[in-house]
């Protein structure tokens, strides 16, 4: 006779750290607010101010993900809600509720799941609580002692008050949410970035939510199956295993997945999905043709979702602007755009010679922008131009009334002469000084200073291209 007693499948649960999305419209401070509780600085490190694309890290024993506020991640913050247990919408106080704000009011009642407020920037002069208050009333937003049951926090994420408050007020309702979980139990993890990196291939960062991955591990992801090489943690160091309520990179993968797909550690738990790092369309007649590139397949299908109509999109994918990339743009007479990436060198030399288009962009607004413009033929002249030579802005200098601009150049070469393109601006290399020499030509993989004529406005980390118009 068996006398071995099994243990309830409740007493293997256990407690997890809760899943916390933040939600807001552009620049009211919601990465800001993260590096208040992390204490890093991610916010002064974006493009442009803005956070263009997602990502998770853990703070005082909590799992935070960071979502776009621009308006064209719509599908990314709604992801990310979807994945969390507890959200966070962060009002500034002296803009009060604005059009993502609306949105993610939105998302995160479809998604079911409690919130709070932390209305930002209450250090600002201009900060009004009583018409961020008034305004949240008009979208059935009340807040505790107003009138309604929704928590709420004071915060300048700038000078890092209120962060305590904030914090003590998620883990209350942490704990009412009683979150639990199985270590041992069926994977259940969802992907909120991937991306296919040069180096180390198809890469996803995943939140696990019941279950463990761990190195060495096989998975199945879109029906696929993988075998986990390496697991990173948030702040870039190896993990052996991540357990439920844990944000990891995973290395190893067959393929690069769709944003939002599931992890499973059994081909039933995934279901077959498209392929987000790669998709050819059918070619229309009379519209414009383009081959769209971007870092991660989260950006990839922002653009698309945003793209006028007359637009006929020949590929999709995610990595660098190649040499094949090119050829198939002759081919189908499209223009190449990229986004958050970079262009081959073979790559560069092609285009030049076969005269296609391409042109790449740190921001993704400036993207749609010139996009539209490309629609509409605005953009069609430039096809003839010659890249010489392209550059990343590392400095500024001034001299005299002036900016002189602190270039490493990548590509090509920059000269005195050169017409140049900053963003969609254009302007002239008036001079060129290589430490305290005044030169004529800088080649490829070396840094100078270069005097704009006329000058053009420009930022650390924006590209400058030299070409030549025939």
């Amino acid at each position: 006779m068996n006398t071995t007693k099994k243990t309830p499948a409740h007493e293997k649960l256990s407690s997890r750290p809760p899943i916390i999305v933040v939600l807001g419209h552009v620049d009211h401070g919601k990465t800001t607010l993260l590096d208040a509780i992390r204490q890093t600085d991610v916010a002064a490190r974006e493009y442009g101010g803005i956070t263009q694309s997602i990502g998770a890290w853990q703070a005082d024993g909590l799992t935070f993900i960071d979502t776009p506020g621009h308006e064209a991640f719509t599908k990314m913050r709604s992801r990310g809600a979807a994945v969390a247990d507890i959200a966070i919408l962060v009002v500034a106080a002296n803009d009060s509720v604005m059009p993502q704000t609306v949105e993610s009011i939105k998302i995160i009642k479809e998604a079911k799941i409690p919130y709070l407020v932390a209305i930002n920037k209450i250090d600002l002069p201009e900060a009004n609580f009583d018409k961020v208050t008034s305004d949240l009333l008009r979208h059935e937003v009340m807040l505790e002692g107003y009138g309604g049951d929704v928590p709420f926090a004071k915060v300048s994420a700038k000078n890092k008050t209120g962060i305590k408050e904030l914090l003590d007020l998620i883990k209350l309702m942490a704990d009412m949410a009683d979150l639990k979980n199985d270590p041992q139990g069926d994977l259940e993890a969802i992907v909120i970035e991937s991306e296919l990196d040069h180096r180390r291939g198809p890469l996803a960062t995943a939140v696990v939510r019941n279950g463990t991955l761990s190195v060495g591990q096989e998975i199945f992801i879109e029906d696929k199956k993988s075998k986990i090489r390496a697991l990173i943690d948030y702040q870039g160091k190896p993990l052996d295993v991540a357990g439920p309520g844990t944000p990891a990179e995973i290395l190893g993968l067959s393929v690069v997945p769709s944003v939002g797909a599931a992890l499973a550690d059994h081909p039933a738990g995934a279901k077959p999905q498209t392929d987000s790092g790669q998709a050819r369309m059918t070619i229309k007649e009379n519209s414009l043709n383009l081959i769209l590139k971007a870092d991660t397949a989260g950006s990839l299908e922002a653009i698309v979702a945003q793209m006028p109509v007359n637009v006929n999109l020949i590929q999709t994918s995610v990595g660098e602007i190649s040499g094949a990339d090119v050829l198939l743009a002759k081919s189908t007479k499209a223009i190449i755009l990229g986004f958050n990436i970079k262009i081959s060198s073979e790559a560069q030399k092609l285009a030049e010679l076969e005269k296609v288009l391409v042109r790449t962009y740190k921001i993704i607004y400036e993207l749609l922008d010139e996009l539209t413009d490309a629609a509409a033929g605005q953009l069609a002249p430039q096809e003839s131009e010659e890249i010489l030579g392209t550059g990343q802005i590392v400095a500024e200098f001034p001299y005299e009334k002036l900016r002189v601009v602190g270039v490493r150049v990548s590509q090509g070469r920059l000269a005195r002469g050169d017409n140049v393109k900053i963003k969609s601006q254009n302007s002239k290399i008036k001079s060129l000084r290589v430490g305290k020499d005044e030169v004529n030509k800088v080649e490829a993989g070396k840094e100078c200073g270069v005097l704009l004529d006329p000058q053009i406005d420009f930022r650390i980390g924006d590209d400058i291209i030299a070409y030549n118009r025939s």
